[in-house]
């Protein structure tokens, strides 16, 4: 990240779901990748709803405790898309997800990630191709139990790590260019035009 941006990433009111937006979801919002996770502190959950109503980006509840709620911020279309590509979709019937309706797998989601939150229960690894995450990347890491990565940055990487690191640097970009936006009072409606110039995964 350049000087720059760590100057104005200083100076950002972190309490800000527009900035928390920026720092969190970037390649969601810049139309790079089918959905991001949102972890939040002390916003309410009315007012994640109400930012995304009436955009292509749906909202789904993941996990709520105590001290943070976990959403998953996803376009409908392109997570399907994603999740019906063949080796996608046998992964995802690998953890027990049989052509599953997409309500059916947050579903199955949400309550092993509540369990995993609250009992430390396992991990729900599918999580990671909801999030788009390599199919080689998801299944190395359950295999090798999180180790024998050859590269880590947004994920652990096990295979094809000059594409990951291709990626990340195009996230990364993102991101930068987000934090930008949010820090010159641009706000979430400017951000989701990104996705209109992006290509998507």
């Amino acid at each position: 990240m350049s000087r720059e941006v760590l100057e104005l990433l200083e100076k950002m009111d972190k309490t800000e779901l527009k900035n928390q937006l920026a720092l969190q979801c970037a390649p969601l919002l810049a139309g790079i990748k089918p959905s991001n996770l949102l972890t939040l502190r002390s916003h309410s959950e009315d007012e994640v709803y109400r930012t995304f109503q009436d955009t292509d980006i749906a909202v789904q509840l993941l996990c709520r405790t105590k001290e943070q709620t976990v959403f998953l911020l996803y376009r409908r279309e392109e997570l399907l898309a994603w999740l019906h590509e063949p080796k996608v979709r046998r992964a995802m019937q690998s953890f027990g997800y049989e052509e599953a309706p997409l309500c059916d797998i947050f579903d199955g989601v949400c309550a092993r990630y509540e369990r995993y939150m609250t009992d430390r229960r396992q991990f729900p690894h599918e999580l990671g191709l909801l999030l788009g995450y390599p199919v080689e990347d998801v299944l190395g890491f359950v295999e090798h139990g999180g180790l024998n990565y050859l590269y880590s940055g947004y994920w652990k990487v096990y295979a094809n790590v000059q594409q990951a690191k291709e990626t990340f640097a195009r996230y990364m970009e993102a991101k930068e260019l987000l934090i930008r936006m949010a820090s010159a009072g641009m706000g979430i409606t400017a951000m989701l035009s990104l996705h209109q110039i992006a290509p998507a995964v």
